[in-house]
């Protein structure tokens, strides 16, 4: 059974109240709203728009890639112009940089002159030196100039970091309504899914899903494992795989579990001389790749046996393609697995699907609509599968904590000019 989150309480006037959001817009910097791009984002607006009718001063926190340093390629700052356009949303931006004393002042007058209702996006949090280890001086830093603390990021759920639970231990802190649906949409999976129960992993490397693998051979009916993470198997089973990539560290990992009666492995392959655009890609038995074949999807036979377990599944969960969806050539294996899950969806049959690598293959499918739910979470989600939903940014928001939200400074009705220090401690 999934861990109880702590809403945020509804309804009470946030009058001047500083809060910090939680995000995850760590999006495609392509300065346009795909529909990948949409859901991670669009599901953010009712808690900030929410949040901001109510009175509240709203400081926003994202990643946004892994940059080495304040590298402004990952700056959030075209992030407030295309949310700002997208939804209508008055959002701004700030700078921060909270390394040096200087930077620490700066932020603190920053801060103060905003007034209820506005909505301020700041700069990168991985740009804070401390972020990813949780340094404590950087999440004091940040919580002495703020009242509370709502996580609505749950694709970030999974790191242990200052943004996500530094801060959710530091302020009176709650769960949006975002990461709260994640929680319990995914949160079906785990608490007696309908049977069969089916499962298909795909991506590159076995090593970093081999947990959530062991743990859906565990619930499951039958795991499904494609992409190139199949290639250990192949090698560990001494069947040729040619050319293609192999994580050589993944072959041990797929002995382990190899010869589990649960588990699936494509019996076909589609391959070619090079995967690149205008590659002709055949499809062969295993035993047919030759030395010099890369395989780039799966084949044809499997495409059809699959589907047609489908068709049979009563709860289906599916992270990861199952080829290299770049090349439309090696796409198929991918697109027929997503358009039959979307079929078999919104019925007798509960469908989840997830993943970064996922989300853009789901998107062309053409069928988003149909899936009972699409997770933003990646690698969290694989992690609350394989954890059974403890992860380190939802276990700081589960259980009573001491100090609630703030009694209310004042409404903007109250008090139109900044909410400084002064006149914070006048109301």
């Amino acid at each position: 059974m999934t861990m109880k989150l702590r809403p945020l309480p509804p309804g009470k006037d946030l009058g001047c109240l500083r809060i910090y959001v939680r995000v995850d817009w760590n999006i495609p910097h392509s300065g346009e709203m795909g529909e990948e791009e949409s859901l991670k984002i669009t599901r953010s607006y009712p808690l900030l728009f929410n949040l901001r009718k109510r009175g509240a001063i709203v400081f926003v926190l994202t990643h946004l890639g892994r940059p080495k340093g304040r590298d402004k390629t990952y700056s959030t700052k075209p992030l407030a112009t295309l949310v700002k356009v997208h939804s209508g949303l008055p959002i701004t931006f700030m700078d921060v940089d909270l390394a040096s004393d200087a930077g620490r002042k700066k932020f603190a007058r920053d801060v103060d002159v905003y007034t209820p209702g506005d909505v301020v996006l700041l700069e990168n949090v991985r740009f804070q030196a401390g972020e990813e280890t949780n340094d404590p001086k950087l999440v004091a830093a940040y919580a002495k100039h703020a009242d509370a603390f709502v996580n609505d990021a749950f694709a970030s759920c999974h790191r242990a970091h200052a943004s996500v639970t530094g801060l959710a231990k530091a302020l009176p802190s709650f769960a949006g309504p975002a990461l709260l649906q994640e929680v319990s949409k995914v949160g079906k999976l785990l608490e007696r899914p309908k049977r069969p129960y089916l499962a298909f992993i795909g991506g590159s490397k076995l090593t970093t899903k081999l947990p959530v693998i062991q743990s859906l051979l565990k619930t499951a009916d039958r795991v499904y494992v494609g992409g190139a993470m199949a290639h250990a198997f192949f090698t560990a089973k001494r069947m040729p795989i040619g050319a293609s990539y192999i994580e050589k560290e993944g072959v041990s990992d797929a002995k382990k579990i190899m010869g589990h009666p649960k588990l699936v492995l494509p019996g076909d392959v589609c391959v070619a001389k090079k995967l690149a655009p205008g590659a002709r890609p055949r499809c062969v038995a295993l035993s047919a790749v030759k030395k010099q074949d890369v395989i780039g999807d799966i084949g044809t036979e499997t495409m059809r046996a699959w589907a047609s377990d489908i068709r049979t599944a009563k709860t289906i969960v599916w992270n990861g393609p199952v080829g290299v969806t770049e090349l439309p050539a090696f796409s198929h294996g991918s697109l027929v697995l997503g358009r039959a899950i979307a079929a078999r969806s919104r019925g007798k049959t509960y469908g989840v699907v997830g993943g970064g690598d996922t989300l853009p293959v789901v998107a062309r499918t053409g069928m988003s609509e149909y899936f009972d739910f699409i997770s933003t979470g990646g690698g969290a989600m694989l992690e609350f599968i394989a954890t059974r939903g403890k992860l380190p940014g939802l276990s700081v928001l589960s259980g009573t904590q001491k100090k609630g939200i703030p009694a209310v400074v004042h409404s903007k009705k109250e008090h139109g000019s900044a909410c400084g220090p002064t006149s914070r401690k006048k109301c």
